[in-house]
């Protein structure tokens, strides 16, 4: 079962489409490794999950695996982030 990535993410956020391409571009490379979700803060849905999280910053992505959390980036992510994800699937 692929690990879950989830980005946190706002329209108003200027990183947050940054961390979003970052995201996809994992997933994209290993995609029997890694799903994608993006959580929007602008619904209701969104921020109770955020809450649920203790997502206090966006954008905040999150690594899990069911219900374990394995990585948290707070705001962008950089290139030595794709190795800590990447270490979770070797």
């Amino acid at each position: 079962m692929p690990l879950l990535i989830r980005v946190f993410t706002h329209p108003a956020c200027n990183g947050c489409g940054a961390a979003v391409k970052w995201a996809w571009q994992l997933q994209e490379e290993n995609p029997s490794q890694f799903s994608l979700r993006t959580v929007k803060l602008e619904n209701k849905a969104g921020l109770d999950e955020a809450h649920a999280e203790h997502v206090k910053t966006i954008p905040t992505i999150i690594l899990s695996d069911g219900d374990k959390e394995l990585e948290r980036i707070v705001g962008a992510p950089k290139e030595t982030d794709r190795k800590r994800f990447l270490r979770h699937f070797k």
